[in-house]
């Protein structure tokens, strides 16, 4: 992608990032209660803690939300695009937001079982995508 910047990130959000890098889908999951969150933090939205691991996503979900987009916004994007939301299966709490490839728009639906894809925006980069599981 000519227009992908490298992605600037906070110290506490490391794991996600280099994650990604690595072509893997990683969520904090708090060392006291055991509660995942997404986006990264410093504290744990339910005990407060500041001890967190990074735990590899199996990278299946189902479609919470979802939007499509039908105005250009950047050539870069063609048209029409889908926006998702995706409740993450075996991260409880946690939902990602991203983009569906190889799907049409008519094609999703709530709860539609989705699994995470990486697609190549530079050489050094990839970015986590869904598509729709079997697809």
């Amino acid at each position: 992608m000519k227009h992908f910047y490298d992605p600037v990130w906070e110290n506490f959000e490391d794991g996600f990032w280099q994650g990604i890098k690595q072509r893997k889908l990683k969520f904090q999951k708090c060392s006291g209660c055991g509660t995942f969150s997404h986006p990264p933090r410093v504290r744990c939205p339910k005990c407060k803690g500041e001890g967190w691991e990074w735990v590899e996503s199996s990278g299946k979900g189902r479609i919470y939300s979802w939007t499509v987009a039908r105005q250009e916004v950047h050539p870069a994007f063609r048209v029409p695009f889908e926006i998702v939301l995706v409740e993450m299966e075996n991260e409880p709490g946690v939902r990602l937001i991203s983009n569906m490839v190889d799907c049409t728009p008519e094609e999703i639906s709530f709860d539609m079982p989705v699994e995470v894809c990486f697609r190549e925006v530079t050489k050094e980069w990839a970015l986590p995508m869904f598509k729709k599981v079997g697809g």
